[in-house]
């Protein structure tokens, strides 16, 4: 089954990502997410340190004991992002993300991908892998459905991005890269969605990372664009 249906119950999911620039702001935007009613929030290292951003999983865990919380540790291969947190969040993390997987498709071997699926052991948590992703090399189009099939084996969900941070993502890129797996595949958008434009991605796309588009500025979510996003999504009756 499809890692995003079987852990969230819904078949789209809009996971904001708080930037904590600092931990008040961040505790009052996962406030907002939370009265979005949002399944799960990732947290990244921009604005705070790693060490502070784990803390800062642990305290949003304790007021919102039911909320998915997930991490982007910058810097941090997948595998030390998972030891690092299951460390320092009392051995229990969510979900970790990595912009680079380490997935090459012109490779036969994927070493530095395997790196993580020894690491995780018996990990149930939701492993967003980058593939095509932002400041990272550059996957040909022709490339994409095969990079995405590869990938899959190596993480939960497949994440991708547009060119840059708050870029939208060229729907072309995101239906090649669905077309190269089945719908049991989990396929992750991590830039310049909003509620605008999020039609252009639903059939294809099952988790939405969304941070920039929802934000009034950076590190503090508008209510009223992740709501509009987040009732956008819930529309969506298509396949």
């Amino acid at each position: 089954m499809n890692r995003i249906r079987e852990v969230f119950g819904v078949a789209r999911v809009v996971l904001p990502v708080v930037h904590p620039v600092s931990f008040a702001d961040a505790m009052a935007s996962v406030d907002v997410a939370h009265a979005a009613g949002v399944k799960g929030v990732f947290t990244i290292n921009q604005g705070m340190s790693s060490a502070e951003v784990l803390q800062l999983v642990l305290a949003i865990r304790q007021k919102y004991p039911s909320l998915w919380v997930g991490v982007n540790l910058l810097g941090h291969s997948p595998a030390e992002m998972l030891a690092d947190g299951l460390v320092a969040c009392e051995g229990r993390i969510d979900g970790l993300w990595s912009d680079n997987a380490h997935v090459d498709e012109r490779a036969e071997q994927q070493p530095r991908a395997a790196e993580f699926v020894a690491a995780r052991r018996d990990w149930k948590g939701l492993y967003f892998g980058g593939v095509a992703f932002k400041y990272q090399r550059e996957v040909a189009d022709a490339d994409l459905g095969r990079a995405t099939k590869l990938a899959s084996s190596f993480m939960d969900v497949v994440c991708t991005s547009g060119l840059g941070t708050g870029h939208a993502a060229d729907a072309n890129k995101v239906i090649a890269m669905r077309n190269g797996v089945s719908a049991d595949v989990a396929i992750a958008l991590a830039s310049g969605v909003t509620a605008e434009n999020v039609h252009e991605y639903l059939p294809y796309v099952d988790a939405y990372l969304v941070g920039t588009g929802i934000e009034a500025r950076l590190g503090v979510l508008d209510p009223n664009k992740l709501g509009a996003l987040v009732a956008a999504v819930a529309r969506y009756q298509g396949p």
